[in-house]
């Protein structure tokens, strides 16, 4: 007999953008992150998740 084809379930991660407020804000933080110093990846890896909604659902 056969093995048969069981669907599993599945992670999805939605990106949108923040409206133009937040986006502001984020990029004004990377600005001002990278202006006093900080780790340029450490900086762009909060303006990116201020600037962004992300969700995550299991299909």
């Amino acid at each position: 007999m056969e093995k048969s084809i069981v669907p599993r379930s599945s992670l999805r991660i939605e990106l949108t953008p923040r409206p133009l407020p937040f986006g502001l804000i984020g990029g004004s933080e990377a600005a001002l992150g990278l202006w006093s110093g900080v780790h340029p990846a450490l900086v762009l890896t909060m303006a990116f998740i201020v600037s962004v909604r992300m969700t995550v659902r299991l299909v």
